[in-house]
């Protein structure tokens, strides 16, 4: 009788993974998303502002770890009426912790917050678990998750919220690839990921309709109010009223104990006022709401972007994996402009399956572009961004490879400033400065000063049987 239960067991546990492989991974790649021809994807010079005129939005950008958190928790003090956070992950930590405690203070003055993340990717799982309920107690606070896992529904487990952004009233909105996790802004040399935010000011209040605010504030609601999001109701069960009281002491004691004694620049203040830079234009492109595969308009646009740039295009995105369906929609054959790429060598990534997934394509990379650097210095680069022209700079959570194309919700803000591109343009050289040039006799972005970094043998054992497992499964990376 034992061994008939085992064996059924065994038999129904093995119907259900392979069920969950083929509906989760393997139909993905008999879905086909709409193609570029049947998409109305704008031009590189529709996104340019007016050149006799500025318009409502003013740019400022921050890629240095030690004033990332500054900034998230400056931006959430500066709201007085509301906050709406989107991000795809938060791990516990100790910028988890000032993060919640800092949003709990807004709450108590009165800000109506709204905190939206993936479904899969947030530190508040668990029934018992006090920073979920210190939230869900406060009556300021609304809490939604972006596609929850479903046992029953695989196909909806690729479809996930990568998007970072957070907006404060209808003034400021932050945007970038940052995490809210402590490798982003407190762990040092081989632990810290590099990444950026942005900031953009609606200076012009009577402009909002003009303003990228705007578009953002749509694209959050659109989200929020979205089928596949679950809001969470607004109650506290009587039992966990004690865990609420005492996490949220917790969290708000820890906020205030780091801005006492200026911990992780907790306590600092940045003088905006130094950072702005004016913009003739600033605009949002995001990919479409959808399960499956999406309509990818970030990829097709940066694909009309390619084939339009006359001077360059500089990127930098943690792995580079131009898939062959991403090439339908994009190529780096079809412009006479130098193109430039930065990204993480093989020795510093910790990404296994994207970083093997960039080792096929590394030849024809360096092949079809002018030049390809292999970051070495200490740590990983986890930023993303575009730069056209010496013109256009595009920042946000879009990846360079499958998984952000069609898989993920993701956005690009795209910023029509000289002034902002060149200091793009310093910040992305100065990552660049610490790569090897893949072709040594090639034109360079820079001159680099770095060293070669062996990578073990243990982890190109590890690369080699992910380069071997998920050669079929490229959509997935």
């Amino acid at each position: 009788m034992f061994r008939k239960i085992v064996k059924g067991i065994t038999f129904g546990l093995g119907a259900y993974l392979g069920y969950a492989f083929i509906a989760g991974n393997v139909l993905l790649h008999f879905k086909k998303p709409k193609s570029k021809e049947k998409m109305k994807i704008k031009g590189l010079t529709d996104y340019y502002g007016n050149d006799e005129d500025t318009g409502p939005d003013k740019a400022a950008l921050f890629d240095t770890q030690d004033i990332l958190l500054t900034l998230h928790l400056n931006l959430i003090d500066s709201a007085k009426k509301t906050i709406k956070l989107a991000n795809f992950s938060i791990k516990g930590g100790v910028a988890s912790d000032l993060f919640y405690g800092k949003l709990l203070k807004a709450a108590d003055k009165g800000v109506e917050v709204y905190i939206l993340f993936d479904g899969k990717g947030h530190n508040l799982f668990g029934i018992s678990n006090g920073k979920y309920w210190a939230l869900m107690a406060h009556p300021n606070i609304n809490l939604a998750f972006y596609e929850e896992f479903d046992w029953l529904r695989p196909w909806t487990w690729q479809n996930r919220m990568h998007d970072k952004y957070m907006i404060s009233d209808k003034e400021y909105v932050l945007t970038g690839g940052v995490n809210l996790e402590d490798a982003f802004f407190v762990k040092d040399d081989e632990e810290a990921v590099y990444d950026r935010n942005v900031v953009i000011k609606n200076d012009v209040p009577e402009r909002f309709d003009e303003s990228v605010l705007k578009e953002y504030t749509d694209y959050f609601e659109s989200m929020w109010y979205h089928p596949y999001t679950s809001i969470r109701p607004s109650y506290i069960l009587n039992k966990y009223k004690v865990l609420a009281s005492t996490s949220y002491k917790q969290l708000t004691e820890a906020i205030e104990k780091a801005e006492e004694e200026n911990r992780y620049g907790a306590g600092e203040s940045i003088a905006w006022d130094e950072h702005f830079y004016t913009t003739k234009k600033v605009s949002l492109v995001t990919n479409a709401i959808q399960r499956w595969k999406k309509d990818p308009y970030i990829l097709a646009t940066l694909g009309r972007f390619f084939d339009e740039a006359e001077e360059s295009v500089v990127f930098q995105s943690p792995y580079v994996v131009p898939s062959k369906e991403m090439r339908e929609y994009i190529s780096l054959e079809g412009t006479d402009a130098d193109i430039f790429i930065l990204t993480n060598s093989m020795a510093v990534s910790t990404n296994f399956p994207a970083i093997s997934g960039q080792r096929k394509y590394l030849q024809e990379l360096s092949d079809k572009t002018t030049q390809l650097y292999h970051f070495q210095g200490k740590g990983y680069i986890h930023a993303k961004a575009y730069l056209f022209d010496r013109r256009l700079s595009l920042i946000g959570s879009f990846n360079f490879d499958p998984r952000s194309s069609f898989l993920s919700q993701e956005n690009l803000v795209i910023i029509d400033s000289y002034d902002l591109a060149a200091a793009l343009g310093e910040s992305i050289k100065t990552f660049a400065r610490h790569g090897i040039p893949y072709k040594e006799s090639e034109k360079k972005l820079v001159e680099s000063t770095a060293k070669n970094t062996p990578t073990p043998w243990y982890k190109k054992m590890i690369l080699g049987l992910f380069y071997i497992l998920l050669h079929p499964l490229e959509d997935l990376l």
